[in-house]
C-alpha cells in the first residue's frame, strides 16, 4: 500500500509540474520623470521563468482594477514613442496607486499570481499646469456646454481630453487656438478632469457636470 501511495504522489507531482506551469512575471520596475510639460514613464517586466504553459500576454492592473491586456513586456510613454496614454496615471483619487502585472496563459485563459507591486505617482505630480498659459472653464458646474477661455491665444490648436474619477478617458477633441465651447452633455453627471495639451503647454482643470 505504501508503494502504491508513493507512486500516486510522484505521478501527481510530475503531472502538476508538466501541465501547471503558470509562473508569475519577473523583475517588475517603474520609472517616471517629468519634463515640462510632458510626463514620461515606463512599467517594465521580464517574461516568467521557464518552463511554463503557452504564454499569450499580460494583464496590467491599477490596484485590483484591470487596466488592459497586452503582449509587450512594457507599458511606456516616452520622448521616442509610446504604447500608452497618460490616462494610465489618472486613477482613483489621482494621488498615486499600486500597480502589478500578471501573466496570461493558454489553455483557459488563466492568470498567474503576482509577487511584485510598484508604486505609481499619480496626476498630482504627473501632470502639471504650465504657468505661461491659463485656461478657465465656465460655467462650472455645467449642464453640458463648457466654455474654454485662454488668457493668451495659442500658435496651434489645443487638444482637450476628459477623464472620469476612475481615470478612464471618456472624451477627446481638438479645440481652436483661442476661446472654444465644448458640448459634453452626453456624459453622465459627476466630477471630471479636463487635460488641455499643446506642444509647449499642459493644463489640467476639474469640472462638475450636472444633468
Amino acid at each position: 500500500m505504501k508503494t502504491i501511495t508513493s507512486t500516486i504522489g510522484l505521478f501527481l507531482l510530475f503531472t502538476l509540474q508538466a501541465t501547471g506551469q503558470i509562473n508569475p512575471v519577473l523583475n517588475l520596475t517603474w520609472e517616471q520623470t517629468y519634463v515640462s510639460p510632458y510626463n514620461y514613464f515606463e512599467l517594465a517586466w521580464d517574461e516568467p521563468e521557464s518552463p511554463h504553459d503557452e504564454l499569450i500576454g499580460y494583464n496590467v492592473y491599477r490596484e485590483d482594477e484591470l487596466y488592459r491586456f497586452q503582449t509587450e513586456t512594457s507599458l511606456y510613454n516616452g520622448p521616442q514613442g509610446s504604447n500608452c496614454d497618460v490616462d494610465f496615471l489618472l486613477y482613483g483619487n489621482m494621488q498615486g496607486f499600486y500597480a502589478h502585472v500578471t501573466a496570461v496563459y493558454n489553455p483557459g485563459p488563466v492568470e498567474s499570481e503576482y509577487t511584485q507591486t510598484v508604486w505609481v505617482d499619480g496626476a498630482a505630480i504627473g501632470i502639471k499646469e504650465h504657468t505661461a498659459q491659463e485656461a478657465i472653464l465656465y460655467p462650472n458646474p455645467s449642464r453640458g456646454i463648457l466654455n474654454v477661455r485662454l488668457n493668451t491665444p495659442l500658435a496651434e490648436p489645443l487638444e482637450m481630453t476628459v477623464f472620469d474619477v476612475l481615470g478612464k478617458k471618456v472624451y477627446r477633441t481638438a479645440l481652436g487656438t483661442e476661446n472654444s465651447a465644448v458640448d459634453v452633455s452626453f456624459l453622465e453627471h459627476g466630477f471630471y478632469l479636463a487635460v488641455f495639451q499643446a506642444e509647449n503647454s499642459a493644463i489640467t482643470k476639474q469640472f462638475i457636470l450636472n444633468q
